[in-house]
């Protein structure tokens, strides 16, 4: 292929896309084409075009924050880190009258043995 019919292919390529690109423009409306007429503006200005997302950010802001302080509220009171053995004594009465102790009163080696590595190790499995 020669330079010159490689000359004329670019120049019929050329011709094509620009035809095109004037279809596509007599198809955009009014508004559309204003519009890019003012972005095109202010881009060879070195401006920047102003979205207006200020204030759709800074209303998710304040729906996130009132979330997360509704979420603060709900949620239940933690217990002491650290309770004596003792200290512990919940219990609840049947309906018969006798008291129904807690499962720490029947078996705190269970407790004891969660907090081990053993149990780390079994969970693991």
């Amino acid at each position: 292929m020669t330079n010159q019919s490689h000359s004329v292919d670019n120049d019929r390529f050329d011709a094509l896309v620009r035809q095109r690109h004037a279809e596509s423009l007599s198809m955009l409306s009014p508004q559309v084409r204003a519009q890019l007429v003012q972005r095109r503006n202010a881009a060879a200005r070195g401006r920047a075009v102003h979205r207006g997302h200020g204030l759709r950010i800074g209303a998710a802001a304040f729906a996130t924050l009132c979330a997360l302080a509704i979420g603060l509220q709900l949620r239940p009171t933690a217990l002491p880190s650290e309770v004596a053995p003792g200290e512990v004594m919940v219990a609840s009465v049947a309906a018969n009258g006798r008291a129904i102790s807690t499962m720490l009163d029947e078996d705190p080696e269970f407790y004891a043995w969660l907090a081990s590595s053993d149990a780390q190790q079994v969970a693991m499995e």
